[in-house]
């Protein structure tokens, strides 16, 4: 059993933040919405619990966030980051990598690398969060982003670290006092934590709506949907929708709770995940 930090790729610009059990269990990557490392206590309880189950994790800080600070956020540095992870993971462990992302756009980025037809390295893949290419009615204002996208690529090139300030959207729903009062003391504690670079808007902004985005196709791994059913972003007929065009072997766990479930509700989420990755694992192995 060992926890390290290391720094990964040609020019060890990927951190990865590694809790190993042993060589012979099954190895999850896992990275989360890119507003903070993985060192982060957000991050940590969405992924130690499966250390703790006896899973190996490898947390990766993608391109330009938190100890991978020197790089440029990207999709196809992204795609660079989790290659050098999983060739590491091949070398020093086993093949028998999983893909988890977490806390809602983590689950979004996660779902274009299990889409990507060049990062077929999976035996299954799970995720809080989801996306529906060309659909933007989870984020709000999609026609007026979608008109902007054009100039916001020629200002991401000028000022690609000047960060967007995040304002809380009003929510009057399920365990609206609980969630609100969580973001705000979140940015009490983390002044900015929620403010993106426009290089991390820009991307997720292509992911999202560029005709050559991974988004458009479906993931090629076993998937695991885990939603929150009064989530203020992902509507239910939203999470539905991404979910019956998966020609995967897939499952779909509905979570009585607010989107902010992953702040206080991580042990069901690592359960499902772990449950998941263990039925795959022994379909492998019969």
């Amino acid at each position: 059993m060992e926890i390290y930090s290391k720094f990964i790729g040609d020019n060890n610009k990927t951190f990865i933040k590694c809790f190993v059990n042993n060589s012979n269990v099954p190895n999850v990557i896992f990275f989360m919405t890119p507003i903070a490392s993985v060192e982060h206590e957000i991050a940590m309880m969405n992924y130690k619990p499966l250390f703790e189950k006896g899973f190996n994790v490898f947390a990766i800080d993608l391109p330009g966030i938190g100890n991978s600070s020197n790089d440029k956020f990207s999709y196809n540095n992204i795609k660079v980051a989790i290659t050098n992870t999983v060739e590491y993971i091949k070398s020093n462990y086993s093949d028998s990598i999983h893909l988890y992302g977490g806390t809602g756009t983590g689950g979004i980025i996660a779902q274009a690398i299990a889409s990507d037809k060049e990062m077929l390295f999976f035996k299954s893949f799970s995720q809080f969060g989801v996306a529906n290419h060309k659909d933007l009615s989870f984020i709000g204002n999609s026609i007026l982003l979608k008109l902007f996208f054009p100039m916001l690529r020629i200002f991401t090139k000028i000022f690609p670290k000047y960060r967007v300030k995040f304002k809380l959207p009003k929510y009057n729903g399920h365990n609206a006092v609980k969630e609100n009062n969580w973001y705000r003391n979140v940015m009490e504690k983390n002044p900015g934590i929620f403010d993106l670079p426009l290089e991390v808007v820009y991307t997720l902004l292509w992911l999202l709506i560029s005709k050559d985005s991974p988004l458009k196709e479906m993931p090629h791994s076993p998937t695991l949907v885990m939603a929150a059913k009064y989530d203020r972003y992902f509507k239910e007929a939203y999470i539905n929708k991404y979910y019956y065009k998966l020609e995967t072997d897939k499952r779909l766990h509905w979570i009585e709770d607010s989107h902010c479930v992953f702040a206080w509700g991580t042990i069901e989420l690592t359960n499902k995940v772990a449950d998941w990755i263990n039925e795959r694992e022994n379909k492998i192995l019969s």
